[in-house]
């Protein structure tokens, strides 16, 4: 083939020209340089990388790729295991120290393109002076009746050095590569060329030391390679520890060798300075201290890696060691160097460890940090406290308290890291996270709550966390401090003693205490101890079954949310809880649907807990009985600290729940769960154990109204009047007694009693509605009948359905006779709800169970109403009617109307009375 000399020269032409044929004839010639341009052999340990491999050869597509990561990432073996199974021509050039003459650069350079095109040179191995690369590798391809690609593999660029001269030689080769040349570039750091416009222009792609990291897989199969005897528990550990790392992994396994290879190995004794980490790597039964693999690490990390580095670069890697993650601010922070962000930069493009995140953070490989720590305690453990306080004061500033509690701690600051854990207890603790609180108390001595009033507040504000009686100990002592105070106490105490009342259940004296104690002049609205005490004046609020959103103190609460936006879903929980127990369901469910997100984000565990109450309530009120069972049930077992009460209220309204089932025996047994739970609540006191319970305490009146309910479902007046004894509320007290008088025959009293409760919400006067029109209906039909109708209407605006079931079966042909004020839809759901479950107390079943339309039927037949009238008030013919009767009557085994209403009543279908 005949070549014509065009006289044009491309850009290699610069490298070839400058080097000299007879210093580069006897440089070839010798056994060293010839090894640097052949790949490394493929170790016996080798572990292939298959999603490595696939990644290179994806970049093949760029002209130019490169590998950049620290010493013993395995660079060198993943690229020439690639060039080995590639099947592309590939030519390898080894860099070392020599190549820092700009001389012997070109000369390795254009040796390594040498062995890609052999039939450029001549005898004396170098390239003809004036020959294009490009079109020499064109000839190549022709003469090889091929044109695939070549690549050349160029590994240690990072020896090139910072001389612009050989970066000037670099950055030829790149700019001036053949079309057809790949060049695979292999560097402990940023390669020394112009890498963003490289990668801007789609020439340059590269990888980082995260992409290169073992995955665990690898990882386990690497080691097992290398110590097959490793056990199960000895693996994972190393692999967890080693975090990817290759050269961790190896020296890991040459150390666990070297231990078993000696019987008694040497091991220096431990610094009490550094960290102990203790592994399982030995072979026998007692652990080992794993000092010998630690040692392998830090001396190769040292020698190998960080001895060239700039000691400004090695400050850094120690700055960022304390904190794990770092940015540009915090590495200011940390160094007290306004050009950290610069170092930062250089660190990253030296390959030294760092794998960028998103937002501008860099995170250190764990094992480096573990290796730059341990040296930074040894060597000067105040230095490292000084770093820890300067990471706390920066991320406090940020308002990332967690992070800044950590670094407090370990900074040994124990009187900041109460301050700042005091902020962070509540919040930890509503996310479902008091471990943390308690595992940060542990490290807080206690006699800092005895160096001042406020700090002492603060840790028994933290023990609130470790539960009641933790709480309560703690709280003694800091009100025997402030006692020795002539001053009276601080109103962060005097919440606290609110939170005392509210741990024994005790909620209406707690939202009492708790709003003489917060007064505005005296608690911020964000301190954390005056969100608590909001939080027990809410939700008393909402126990106390009067909550309405025009209520002067929920006004007061509002505005201490708007000022305070973490307290506004504690608040919203309250507001659902309140407004279902107030009768309001759907405006409850308006109210907790619109913090449902919130809720479920995994950071507000106490508000999902207070959301599951209210649909629970809302749902048993609304008559879905399968969900509001499912809550209810669920609630029931799970604590609900620090607020147990919500537990107790949950476990209650499953006792209503199973009661309107007519599972009197599951009821009964739930009543006494909850007087349990209410008793060991009320016996908590400093130094008692939760499991301890005075069963002679009295009853609290939630549990006592359940327990009046629950008595005079099973026809027993008599309990149910011991149980009113403990009912004070002015409202659920004298109706108590209203109902235990009817059932009792003494209308007259009831309709006193009834007359004398005081109601504070919409349900409070549908159940005094009801009642009264019981009381009046043995001697005044039409002042009972215009007493249902108002309450019917009110009870039906507000679509409450399972208190009229529960207060107005004795009257429900009154509730009948007035239907036409009420929608359709309402009086049908009305209707369902009063079909009970067939597992009542002592209740004989009928033959055959009845269809809901003679259930229909049966409700009337107590009624005045003739045969006619309730054929009426049903919409069906008398003799549709007749039919109905007869199949009712056979049923129940019974042969008149009256026998029917007895017969239906002794088998719990209606109502006593």
């Amino acid at each position: 083939m005949t070549t014509v000399d065009t006289g044009e020269r491309g850009p290699m032409s610069a490298i070839t020209d400058a080097v000299p044929s007879t210093s580069r004839r006897g440089r070839l010639d010798t056994p060293f340089f010839r090894a640097k341009l052949r790949p490394p052999s493929p170790p016996r340990h080798l572990v292939p990388r298959p999603r490595l491999a696939a990644l290179l050869d994806e970049l093949t597509e760029y002209p130019i790729a490169a590998i950049v990561a620290p010493a013993g990432s395995g660079k060198t073996v993943l690229a020439a295991d690639w060039v080995s199974r590639s099947g592309r021509p590939c030519a390898w050039l080894a860099l070392d120290a020599a190549e820092r003459s700009v001389t012997e650069l070109r000369s390795s350079l254009v040796t390594a393109l040498d062995v890609l095109a052999p039939g450029r040179t001549d005898g004396s191995r170098h390239l003809r002076p004036g020959d294009d690369v490009s079109a020499t590798l064109a000839r190549l391809s022709a003469s090889n009746g091929h044109t695939s690609p070549m690549t050349l593999v160029v590994d240690n660029v990072d020896r090139v050095g910072d001389d612009d001269a050989a970066r000037a030689v670099l950055t030829s080769l790149v700019e001036g590569r053949p079309p057809g040349l790949h060049l695979l570039l292999l560097s402990r750091r940023r390669p020394p060329l112009r890498v963003d416009r490289l990668r801007a222009s789609g020439e340059l792609a590269d990888i980082s030391f995260g992409t290169l990291r073992f995955s665990e897989e690898e990882a386990a199969l690497l080691l097992t390679r290398l110590c097959p005897e490793l056990r199960d528990d000895e693996l994972v550990a190393a692999v967890e520890r080693a975090n990817g790392w290759a050269a961790a992994l190896q020296l890991t396994a040459l150390a666990i060798r070297s231990h078993r290879a000696t019987a008694t190995p040497s091991v220096p004794p431990m610094s009490s300075a550094r960290p102990s980490r203790r592994s399982q790597y030995a072979g026998g039964d007692a652990p080992i201290d794993d000092y010998l693999g630690e040692r392998l690490i830090d001396e190769y990390l040292w020698e190998e890696v960080l001895q060239s580095e700039r000691p400004e670069l090695v400050g850094l890697l120690h700055s960022a060691a304390v904190v794990g993650r770092i940015n540009y601010g915090l590495a200011e922070a940390l160094t007290e160097r306004p050009d950290a962000g610069d170092l930062l930069e250089e660190a990253d493009a030296a390959g030294l460890f760092l794998t960028a995140l998103q937002g501008g953070w860099f995170e250190v490989h764990s094992l480096v940090r573990d290796t730059l720590l341990t040296r930074l305690q040894r060597r000067s453990p105040d230095g490292l406290r000084k770093k820890h306080a300067r990471a706390a004061q920066w991320f406090e500033s940020l308002g990332d308290d967690v992070a800044a509690l950590d670094h407090w701690l370990a900074a040994e600051r124990p009187a900041d890291a109460l301050r700042v854990l005091s902020d962070l207890a509540l919040p930890l603790m509503d996310a479902g996270r008091s471990a943390r609180v308690v595992d940060a108390l542990a490290q807080i001595p206690a006699d800092v709550a005895s160096r001042d009033p406020d700090d002492a507040t603060r840790f028994a504000w933290c023990h609130l966390a470790a539960g009641g009686p933790a709480f309560l100990d703690v709280l003694s002592v800091a009100e025997s401090a402030a006692a020795s105070l002539a001053e009276p106490s601080p109103s962060g105490l005097r919440t606290l003693r609110a939170t005392s009342s509210w741990l024994r259940a005790d909620w209406e004296r707690a939202a009492s205490q708790a709003r003489r104690a917060n007064e505005p002049a005296d608690l911020a609205a964000g301190d954390p101890v005056s969100r608590f005490s909001w939080r027990m004046i809410t939700c008393g609020i909402a126990l106390d079954e009067g909550w309405d959103d025009r209520h002067p103190v929920v006004g007061q609460a509002w505005a201490a949310c708007l000022k305070d936006p973490a307290s506004r879903w504690s608040f919203e929980g309250a507001r659902a809880v309140g407004l279902a127990l107030a009768g309001s369901p759907l405006d409850a469910k308006r109210v907790a649907d619109s913090a449902r997100d919130v809720a479920g984000s995994g950071r507000h565990e106490s508000l999902r807990l207070t959301l599951a109450l209210a649909d629970a309530i809302i749902d048993r009120e609304l008559d879905h009985r399968a969900s509001a069972r499912t809550l209810l049930e669920d609630l029931a077992t799970t604590s609900t600290y620090p607020d147990p009460v919500l537990q107790l209220v949950a476990q209650l309204e499953l006792v209503r729940l199973r009661m309107s089932a007519g599972e009197m025996e599951a009821a009964s047994a739930q009543l006494d769960e909850s007087d349990r739970l209410y008793a060991r609540l009320a016996s908590a006191s400093p130094g008692a154990a939760e499991s301890d319970a005075a069963p002679d305490s009295p009853p609290c009146g939630l549990v006592a109204r359940a327990g009046v309910d629950l008595a005079l479902a099973m026809d027993d007046p008599t309990t149910a009047a011991r149980w009113a004894a403990h009912v004070t509320d002015t409202f659920w007290g004298p109706v108590s007694t209203a109902k235990i008088d009817l059932a009792r025959g003494r209308s007259d009293d009831a309709e006193h009693a009834v007359r004398r409760a005081e109601p504070r919400c919409v349900r409070h006067r549908v159940v005094s509605g009801l009642l009264l029109a019981q009381a009046l209906a043995p001697r005044d039909r039409s002042a009972a009948a215009e007493a249902v109708v108002g309450t019917l209407d009110l009870a039906a605006r507000h679509a409450m359905l399972r208190t009229v079931a529960a207060e107005g079966a004795p009257v429900m042909e009154l509730i009948e006779l007035a239907a036409w004020r009420v929608p359709d839809t309402w009086m049908d759901r009305l209707r369902h709800a009063l079909v009970p479950t067939w597992t009542g107390h002592d209740a004989q079943r009928p033959i055959e169970d009845l269809t809901d339309r003679e259930r229909e039927v049966l409700r009337l037949l107590p009624s005045r109403l003739t045969i006619g009238e309730i054929a009426s008030e049903l919409y069906v013919s008398q003799n549709t009617l007749k039919f109905h009767l007869r199949a009712i009557y056979r049923k129940l085994g019974v042969e008149s109307r009256s026998q029917a209403v007895d017969g239906a009543r002794r088998m719990r279908l209606l109502p006593r009375g």
